[in-house]
């Protein structure tokens, strides 16, 4: 089968730029530029059955809107009772566990590209969203981004915490 070129072609937010390496699967993959400016690597299957439609910014988008028309979300926002909020920050939302299969959370397998991701949601912005080839890289980049946005709103809520605490 004769491989058909995709480059100036868009697919949803993506317009291909050019040919990148194949997949460890043998398809195709192309570099492609997202509306949001972002680049990212896709598999030629994915792009043109509309599985990868984004850099990732898609899915931030459509989590944003859908916690934002949901009644019951938007009636609780805001609740102190619900979640401790700092700065308009959860707080409990923001500390690092383990619940997933890499055992930190943020960062997950991408089988399609074969690399790893890490991604953080910061204040309803995707902060961080790259691929690694090594899992050890891309958990070195979410706890950076943790060092970066996470731990300054956790060390102000625990000082704030603490003064309460002792009036």
């Amino acid at each position: 089968m004769r491989l058909k070129d995709l480059t100036g072609e868009t697919f949803s937010r993506l317009t291909v730029i050019e040919r990148a390496e194949s997949a460890p699967n043998g398809n195709a993959r192309w570099l492609c530029q997202c509306s949001c400016g972002r680049q990212v690597v896709v598999d030629s299957y994915r792009l043109r059955k509309g599985i990868t439609k984004s850099c990732g910014c898609l899915r931030a988008d459509v989590s944003r809107k859908n916690i934002f028309e949901n009644p019951q979300t938007r009636k609780n926002m805001g609740r102190s009772d619900n979640l401790p909020l700092y700065q308009g920050t959860s707080v409990d939302r923001l500390k690092p566990n383990s619940r997933n299969r890499s055992g930190v959370i943020g960062v997950s397998f991408d089988r399609c590209s074969q690399k790893w991701v890490a991604r953080l949601m910061y204040r309803g912005r995707l902060v961080l969203n790259q691929q690694f080839a090594d899992m050890d890289d891309a958990i070195m980049a979410r706890k950076q981004a943790e060092q970066r946005y996470v731990m300054p709103v956790l060390e102000e809520y625990a000082k704030s915490a603490r003064i309460k605490m002792r009036t």
